[in-house]
């Protein structure tokens, strides 16, 4: 009788056959590798008891001044915190009214009074025009943060400058006139101040209808092509028109979207104005301020600015919320973008960055990134007495995201990697394209490891290197990028585990409903990349933070905590096969008689009471009829199994047996004989 072993390969291959990848991996579920060796994934446990009412996107830890230890968690339909195990809805809300045009100016003053019967208005909120509204020298459009209450629909905005004239209860509104056959637009808009410039675009969000017949409808950015006066312009609709005719934007009426703050409890209302214990004694629970409708949105980004979180809804605004402003939720930052695909904060200088920003008009722009004063989160005036700026990428369709790496910020568009460093003076950041054909796959799909960056494009993975941008060779390309449900790739995210020197992505896979339901992993082991894949449902994922190991969320709103204990709730129990080995080198045909497990059967300061279920697959030729041999079961008190397996080819599933166990697979040795030739 003749003695065989087996050491496994570390990393999961699938792009070799089964036969190629001889005492390889080629099946994985739960499994990582750890100083060449293979065990099974550490587990999971709920972070708090409750769920999430809507899809999470993004998780951020932070700790504020006093010590507290806080977790943003942004859904879909709710943006929170979690405190000490106690879930703050702090959602922002808006309110939308279409009033008619009821604003008054007077000579010498900056103040704007505006009567809006369903505003509701309150100190604590912001206004932005969907319309543009003309009144004296002004064009008011935007965001203005409202000023003065001098009554729930009646109040004040602060202008630029003084006005030089005196005008009541007035409003223009954009007028647009088409003619019958042509595309052309002609917008009257007085105060508009255009000049013909290549390239000016004009936003108009709120929805006109413009003829009967077959009518025009006037919504979204259009390019200006020609500015006939101060007053009027031309814009192309992409359609001819059926009819001539004229219209008022939005049917005549102003549209007004109040960012709606909720201020803290008003002092002194009152014993027993809520609910038991609901607020400090003699200051009871009224609000100040009327409530709005709760945002919704697909995706997030948020960073923390000290102990303040800053949080943004793609293509929205950016909200502000700090446990010392006393706000019930987050805050709209007025002076900030109002449209933005995403943002981060550049350090060391504190600088915050938006991407997919707004141009000088205010039309968000898919390549525009745009930054603030440093230091200052509200300040985003370009002057010589700040920092902030904007910057074109000049190639790609949009910019898909940014991440701050420890020596610079890493922007991708759907083309191109960037490198945005600081250099201070009047340039503030040189931006420069670090590689081609390399852009991220999704606004999530980057992230840092032991400082240097991590993504996953639509077609392979990359980092960047001493020589620039390096893509990474990976083994199981074809599980992953061939099995991608395409048209929910914005969801998938990265997910560093930095205590164990990985990185994952979660995606969505070819079968899948829309949300993250795979996973592929890799464990850098020195200049090694050892890759595993596997199923997962996780839509959002933090790091190591101050709240201890990694936190993610499933697609139910549920939010684990990973790296503790051994169990897998949701996932199922580890698994991997391996491809085939040889026996004898496939000379003879051999019977295996005695096969010898190896293996840690728990943590160490554990019990050794780990069941692992061995199944043996038997064949003659890579692809021929397959013998099932077990499965067998395998505890610490197994010695050897008796088996009587009478093929060339052979490969192992090795499965765990229970719900919470930790097994480490060593060296198996099996003992042979030649039974002859076939």
């Amino acid at each position: 009788m003749s003695w065989g072993a087996i050491q496994l390969i570390p990393g999961v291959d699938t792009q070799k056959t089964l036969s190629a990848n001889s005492a390889g991996v080629s099946l994985s579920q739960l499994i990582r590798f750890k100083d060449n060796m293979l065990q099974t994934d550490g587990g999971w446990v709920s972070f708090v008891n409750f769920t999430v009412g809507s899809t999470v996107r993004d998780l951020h830890a932070w700790q504020d001044v006093t010590g507290t230890q806080h977790l943003a968690v942004a859904a879909t339909a709710q943006l929170g915190v979690i405190t000490l195990g106690s879930y703050t809805n702090i959602t922002p809300q808006t309110t939308i009214t279409n009033p008619p045009p009821n604003f008054s100016i007077s000579s010498g003053s900056n103040l704007l009074t505006i009567v809006d019967g369903n505003a509701n208005a309150s100190l604590f909120n912001t206004v932005y025009f969907n319309t543009q509204i003309a009144i004296g020298a002004y064009l008011i459009s935007g965001a203005y943060h409202i000023n003065s209450v001098l009554g729930s629909s009646i109040y004040t905005v602060l202008l630029p400058s003084q006005s030089t004239s005196t005008v009541a209860s007035s409003g223009i509104l954009p007028l647009f006139s088409i003619s019958s056959g042509s595309q052309t637009i002609t917008v009257v808009l007085p105060n508009n101040n255009y000049q013909a410039i290549t390239g000016l675009f004009q936003q108009f969000i709120a929805p006109t209808t413009v003829g009967t017949s077959l009518p025009t409808i006037v919504q979204g950015k259009y390019q200006i092509v020609t500015v006939i006066d101060s007053t009027s312009f031309t814009i192309n609709s992409p359609t001819l028109a059926s009819t001539t005719a004229s219209a008022r934007m939005n049917g005549g009426n102003a549209q007004l979207v109040y960012y709606v703050t909720l201020g803290p409890p008003t002092i002194g209302s009152g014993f027993g104005a809520g609910g038991f214990g609901s607020g400090g004694f003699g200051t009871g629970t009224v609000q100040s301020g009327v409530p709005g409708t709760p945002i919704a949105t697909t995706d997030w980004t948020q960073d923390n600015w000290g102990e303040i979180l800053l949080s943004c809804p793609v293509n929205g605004a950016i909200y502000a919320w700090s446990p010392d402003f006393g706000y019930q939720n987050a805050q709209a930052i007025p002076t900030a973008p109002f449209f933005n695909g995403g943002i981060f904060i550049s350090m060391p200088q504190q600088i915050l960055v938006a991407y997919r920003s707004v141009q000088s008009t205010g039309v968000q722009d898919q390549l525009v990134i745009r930054w603030s004063n440093a230091g200052d989160y509200t300040n985003w005036a370009v002057n010589n007495l700040t920092t902030a700026g904007s910057f074109h990428f000049p190639s790609g369709s949009l910019i898909v995201g940014g991440i701050q790496c420890p020596q610079f910020a890493l922007i991708s568009t759907d083309l191109d990697a960037w490198t945005m460093t600081y250099v201070g003076g009047t340039v503030i950041f040189n931006f420069t394209k670090v590689g081609t054909g390399c852009g991220w796959i999704s606004s999530h799909a980057c992230g840092i490891l032991a400082g240097n960056p991590y993504w996953m494009s639509s077609n392979n993975f990359f980092t960047i290197g001493a020589s620039g941008v390096t893509s990474l060779p990976c083994s199981v390309w074809d599980q992953v990028f061939q099995n991608i449900s395409v048209a929910n790739q914005d969801k998938i995210r990265c997910a560093i585990n930095s205590s164990f020197n990985e990185v994952m992505w979660f995606y969505p896979s070819a079968n899948t409903a829309g949300e993250n339901d795979s996973y592929v992993k890799l464990h850098i082991e020195g200049n090694e990349y050892e890759w595993s894949y596997g199923s997962l449902t996780r839509t959002a994922w933090t790091d190591v933070s101050i709240l201890g190991p990694p936190i993610g969320a499933d697609n139910f709103g549920q939010l684990y905590q990973h790296e503790v204990g051994t169990s897998f709730p949701g996932a199922g129990q580890p698994t991997f096969q391996t491809g085939n080995w040889t026996i004898a080198e496939g000379q003879s045909l051999p019977i295996i008689d005695m096969i010898i497990p190896d293996f840690v059967y728990g943590l160490r300061s554990g019990l050794q009471n780990a069941s692992i279920n061995i199944t043996f697959f038997g064949a003659d030729y890579p692809d021929g009829p397959v013998t099932t041999y077990g499965p067998y079961t395998v505890t610490s008190t197994t010695q050897f199994i008796n088996t009587r397996i009478r093929n060339r080819l052979l490969a192992a599933l090795v499965q765990g047996n229970a719900s919470s166990e930790f097994w480490r697979i060593g060296r198996i040795r099996f003992r042979f004989a030649q039974s002859g030739r076939r």
